[in-house]
């Protein structure tokens, strides 16, 4: 078996393809790159792998935040025809809009190519990935085709372009602020620039903001642009406070920053003068206060004697029980007791101290009073304090019995529940009959849970095999190149309806399974992910829906009147039209019959074949309920064995049975 599934065709060049997929295993959604020149492929793998874009070689390795522009190589799958590459999923294949902060992350994405082999630099390779960008570029496409507005127009008029990727990123600018239709208009300016008339191209930028115009001014230069690493310190991006934050993190220092680094080398040479002037001063400053800590430290050892004196004195003159003389020890070891003893005596400390230190220091009488409330203000912060430490203990010591308090009677629910269901007396000790029935409380609803998932699952595996027919009837047929591209999108939109039709079942909370305790399970943190799973999911499909949609609608304006008013109806993204007659119509009179003939591609016989058995599996589940899309004709499993088989016999046989039920 395949360890992975193609879903649907993106795009498709003469050196690769690109399509999306996603692991059988994991489930994990994928884009999928195609090579057939597997010797072309190797020196774009050891490029991504010089920038740690391999997945299994980065663990625990730091990677540089720009190399997260590239993509990220899940897998590589070689074949005797073929090589895929899987990549990471993106959000979106291409970068329908933009703005400044995606011009600069492009720019860093190809600055990673220099001195490799020259890029289409094209808005069609750069992927959307959340807030920022990643670019799948795999080299340059042959010039036997018409001129494309993303290269520099020197070429035609034969002259040698001085430009790197300059001039694309001008045009990528333009493309992403006013739409796809704005290339005709760049064709027409360049055509008058090429018969001798002026190239003006900054008039089509939205924006009044002058930074930019200038900015683009020197991007579309094509004879004389902007140089290219003196894009990033230009100061429309040095304006804009997301490109600041950009080039901070791809660690791109502002030519101002380093004059002003400069300059403070030379200010900070003037400076050290000063400071060896200060240093005498301070010298002489310190020494004196030197001397007064010492005298402090002093009094307060005299001090400390003092008290020690006067306690013992105190302990003479009390002539107390061996009991009493225990409970003062006790009450010295308490220290907010021991504060309260010591503020009493303090007048006789304080006045001591203060002799000392008028004979040690020779101040005045004045310090006594000083000294006297210093003493007083620390010991009422070392009371507040204290007192604080033991209201929060209070608050602590309440919430700690609160939550044990909840927690007993939550499990004492949870025992009269369970004794109500099972209708039984307990008669054991609650000690040894609680924890079971707590930890069976828990862990039941995770089984009905799994089922729930995989009859679910199983359902949306039996509809992806419409879309997965589409992916390679599109490949066989060719369909991007001609009209077959309408009805292939009208089977993929009826894919993405019973797709929606099991995320409505899953929204509704019905029970279509007859599964027990279905309320707990709908409560259920794991139904409620899966539920938001199958959503994400489905926006995924939507997408590429409108992509297969937007190539529909190319090849429909081709169409003569009345074909065109056929197909225009149902050649929208409107999903509650009812379409499933008009598509079983397709797929039986038309497309089935164009498989039966190849009529096609070059490909193998077999593979003709189990195209034919994918649409007609496709039409058996079309017209099962979308919750039971198995009978006894059609059996997941046994689609599978057959898709897997190399056995041309076996496949047709079971093809035949498939067209006794169509």
């Amino acid at each position: 078996m395949c360890a992975y599934v193609i879903t649907f065709p993106i795009w498709k060049g003469q050196q690769w393809s690109a399509f999306r997929g996603h692991v059988r295993l994991s489930n994990e959604q994928v884009l999928i790159a195609r090579f057939n020149d597997a010797a072309y492929i190797e020196q774009e793998l050891r490029f991504l792998e010089q920038h740690q874009r391999v997945k299994s070689k980065i663990e625990g390795k730091y990677i540089r935040p720009v190399y997260n522009l590239l993509p990220m190589i899940v897998q590589i799958i070689r074949t005797p025809t073929f090589t895929d590459v899987l990549f990471d999923n993106c959000v979106d294949w291409q970068l329908t809009g933009g703005n400044l902060q995606h011009l600069l992350r492009i720019y860093f994405a190809y600055d990673l190519y220099k001195g490799q082999p020259p890029r289409d630099c094209t808005l069609e390779n750069v992927m959307r990935n959340g807030d920022s960008i990643v670019v799948l570029d795999f080299g340059l496409r042959k010039r036997t085709e018409n001129y494309c507005a993303y290269w520099n127009p020197m070429i035609l008029k034969g002259k040698q372009c001085l430009s790197q990727y300059q001039w694309s990123l001008g045009i990528m600018y333009l493309v992403m602020t006013n739409g796809s239709f704005i290339i005709n208009e760049i064709h027409k300016r360049i055509s008058i620039w090429v018969n001798g008339g002026k190239l003006d191209l900054v008039s089509l930028v939205t924006t009044k903001k002058q930074s930019v115009i200038s900015l683009l001014s020197q991007l579309l230069n094509p004879e004389n642009p902007i140089p290219w690493d003196q894009i990033p310190h230009h100061s429309a991006f040095r304006d804009d406070p997301k490109c600041k934050a950009i080039l901070k993190l791809y660690e791109v220092r502002s030519m101002s920053d380093l004059k002003i680094r400069s300059a403070s080398r030379l200010s900070s040479k003037q400076s050290g003068r000063k400071t060896q002037r200060t240093s005498i001063v301070l010298h002489e400053s310190t020494s004196n206060s030197n001397q007064s800590t010492s005298n402090q430290s002093l009094i307060s050892k005299i001090s400390s004697l003092y008290k020690n004196k006067f306690i013992e004195e105190h302990k003479q003159r009390c002539n107390s029980s061996v009991k009493t003389t225990k409970q003062i020890n006790n009450f010295f070891s308490n220290n907010k007791m021991k504060l309260k003893f010591a503020t009493k005596q303090s007048d006789h400390t304080v006045q001591l101290s203060c002799d000392l230190r008028s004979l040690r220091t020779g101040s005045n009488l004045s310090n006594i009073g000083l000294t006297q409330r210093i003493d007083e203000s620390e010991d009422k912060k070392l009371n507040r304090r204290l007192s604080q430490q033991e209201i929060d203990y209070d608050k602590i010591r309440s919430r700690v019995s609160s939550i044990r308090m909840a927690i007993k009677e939550y499990k004492a629910r949870s025992l009269r529940h369970l004794s109500q269901d099972s209708n039984a007396v307990i008669q054991n000790s609650d000690e040894a009959v609680q924890p079971d029935n707590y930890i069976q409380l828990i862990k039941r609803p995770q089984v009905e849970i799994e089922i729930l998932t995989q009859k679910y699952l199983r359902s949306l595996e039996c509809i992806n095999i419409i879309g997965q027919t589409v992916a390679k009837a599109i490949e066989f047929l060719d369909a991007l190149q001609n009209f077959w591209i309408i009805p292939l999108f009208l089977v993929f939109k009826r894919m993405l309806q019973l797709r929606l039709e099991v995320e409505k079942f899953l929204e509704a909370q019905i029970n279509s399974f007859n599964i027990d305790q279905w309320k707990e399970v709908c409560n259920s943190r794991e139904y409620l992910q899966f539920l938001s799973r199958i959503k994400s999911d489905n926006c995924l499909v939507k997408n590429e829906m409108i992509l297969l949609m937007q190539a529909s609608q190319t090849k429909a304006d081709q169409l003569d009147k009345n074909k065109r008013e056929k197909v225009l109806w149902f050649l929208n993204d409107n999903l509650d039209s009812n379409i499933q007659p008009i598509c079983l119509s397709y797929m039986k009179d038309q497309l089935l019959v164009a498989v039966i003939d190849k009529r096609g591609l070059s490909r193998e016989p077999i593979e003709w074949l189990k195209l034919q058995l994918s649409l007609k599996a496709s039409i058996v589940i079309t017209q099962l309920p979308v919750l039971g899309c198995e009978s006894n004709e059609f059996s997941y499993e046994q689609y599978l064995e057959c898709q897997d088989s190399q056995n041309y016999t076996q496949i047709q046989k079971y093809c035949e049975q498939l067209q006794i039920n169509i």
